[in-house]
């Protein structure tokens, strides 16, 4: 009989694992579709293995170096960034048996690892040993106890690179903080400006003067509430690179309607700049792919 518990843990595993391969599949031909002097692709990265935490703590020589994802429940959490995972016994078996844990090491863990949850974590299997845990992962500083080092010295352990918690987020992600109004109003005009300068450009090059503009007097339109912001917040360099581009959507709307293309073009360049250098300045993008103001600016 099924566990009420486990079933459709597989399935979770499986799917996830899918998507991965499929994004390294993607990932794999877009670098190589590139054509003429275009590098060589580079082989994709092996697909992720699901695997059963006793099956590793029995068998670790099977999978060292191999990438896997194992779901299993939390056994014990060691330290900020560390905690073993064992498959849960039930019924009379749990009076009988105690399974294996695996010790999980998180470098990336941005949130607390919920006691005695189901996770489903991404990574590679190594022979724990604090010297090769600093070379496998550089940036990594290892903050177990020397009792706990010693009593997994040896074994199997698992260096995620996610970790996936029941309700599929991941707990190795940085999240954002909470928006704020100018952040708000910020992302809505930024969700403008793209499609619109990208339809810009597909104008200017085929002398379509309704659609350019058109999506000059939008592009017009979000610097002027861009600069607005910049000011409120008293920052003059997003301000001035905002009303740069504004006074470029102007050249543009203008040009267009008197059929002078080579002026459009012109504008366009340093409008698209203009963008670019304000959100690598001044925008911080996180790992749920939302943006928010940089902290430091």
């Amino acid at each position: 009989m099924r566990n009420p518990l486990t079933a459709g843990r597989a399935p979770l595993t499986i799917a996830l694992t899918l998507a991965c391969s499929v994004c390294v599949a993607l990932g794999a031909q877009q670098a190589g579709g590139r054509g003429g002097d275009a590098a060589p692709a580079a082989a994709p990265a092996k697909p992720l293995i699901p695997v059963a935490t006793n099956t590793v703590a029995t068998h670790p020589e099977t999978y060292y170096g191999e990438r896997v994802t194992m779901t299993a429940a939390v056994q014990s959490i060691l330290s900020k960034s560390a905690f073993s995972v064992a498959q849960k016994a039930f019924g009379d078996a749990a009076k009988t048996t105690t399974n294996p844990d695996v010790l999980i090491l998180a470098p990336k863990l941005q949130a607390p690892v919920p006691a005695n949850a189901y996770l489903t974590v991404f990574g590679e299997v190594v022979k724990f040993d604090p010297d090769e845990i600093a070379k496998k992962a550089k940036d990594y500083t290892l903050d177990l106890p020397p009792d706990v080092v010693e009593k997994y010295r040896g074994r199997p352990a698992l260096i995620a690179t996610a970790v996936i918690n029941e309700s599929f987020l991941d707990l190795t992600w940085r999240m954002p903080p909470p928006a704020t109004p100018d952040e708000e109003a910020l992302s809505k005009l930024m969700k403008k400006v793209q499609p619109a300068f990208g339809a810009l450009r597909g104008s200017i090059d085929g002398s379509n003067v309704d659609v350019t503009k058109q999506n000059a007097a939008i592009l017009k339109q979000a610097f002027t509430e861009t600069e607005a912001i910049w000011k409120t917040r008293g920052k003059t360099e997003p301000m001035t690179w905002a009303a740069e581009a504004r006074k470029n959507a102007e050249a543009i709307e203008t040009a267009a309607a008197t059929g002078k293309w080579d002026a459009a073009k012109t504008a366009a360049g340093p409008l698209g700049q203009s963008c670019a250098q304000c959100h690598a300045a001044y925008r911080e993008r996180f790992d749920d792919g939302s943006y928010r103001i940089k902290t430091s600016k």
